[in-house]
């Protein structure tokens, strides 16, 4: 129940963005973009991102058009988001990727950020891979990434170690150059960690872990 309650929440701004996808062209050179109620002989009714209704006659519309947004879609780009981890435990997670953009479905960067891992701080090093299925201003992607987490304290004993996952999440493009996305994922640690009573004794932490992140993109 749990994780529907999740993946409702997730995705519900992504939807209520998606309704305000068409624009009523009006024969006075205006143009007013929204959801669209009706459209019929009688004419338009039309709500807008601002909870507001409008009504035009037929003799009033030019024509009534899908909104598209002009997205840049190759070059450079970076990553903004912040996610919640759960599993062996709760934890925070800030990452920021800069990347290249090969075409409208390939993204490939490079990571840093911080992040907790057994109550432990820990700078994530990585590489990340996403591909965008549509084409549209909403894109659904997956995406996977692989590095090494670097811890931030206890360095003689703490070795830190590989750290990877794999994400399914949405972006949605608010404009040419900016895009909010959300995503739900899992991840894998592999963490070394010497004893500080024997130097022969090592322990290795498997950690499995789910997570929930919120972005931006800017391109």
């Amino acid at each position: 129940m749990k994780k529907i309650i999740l993946i409702v929440f997730m995705i519900t701004p992504f939807y209520m963005l998606a309704q305000m996808n068409s624009v009523v062209n009006l024969k006075n050179g205006s143009a007013v973009r929204g959801e669209v109620l009706q459209n019929d002989s009688t004419g338009v009714r039309l709500r807008t991102r601002d909870g507001s209704y409008w009504n035009f006659s037929a003799d009033e519309v030019l024509s009534v058009e899908k909104f598209k947004t002009e997205i840049k879609e190759t070059g450079y780009y970076n990553r903004v988001s912040l996610g919640v981890l759960s599993g062996n435990d709760i934890g925070g997670s800030f990452r920021v990727v800069n990347g290249f953009s090969l075409n409208r479905h390939w993204d490939f960067g490079f990571g840093l950020g911080i992040e907790s891992l057994r109550w432990d701080p820990y700078i994530p090093v990585f590489l990340e891979s996403r591909y965008s299925i549509l084409e549209g201003n909403t894109r659904p992607f997956i995406s996977v990434s692989a590095g090494y987490e670097m811890p931030m304290q206890n360095f003689e004993f703490n070795k830190g170690g590989f750290s990877g996952g794999i994400d399914l999440g949405v972006t949605h493009y608010v404009s040419r150059h900016v895009g909010v996305s959300t995503s739900l994922g899992y991840r894998y640690a592999w963490l070394k960690e010497n004893s500080s009573w024997w130097d022969d004794f090592t322990t290795i932490s498997q950690i499995n872990r789910l997570e929930i992140r919120f972005g931006l993109v800017f391109r």
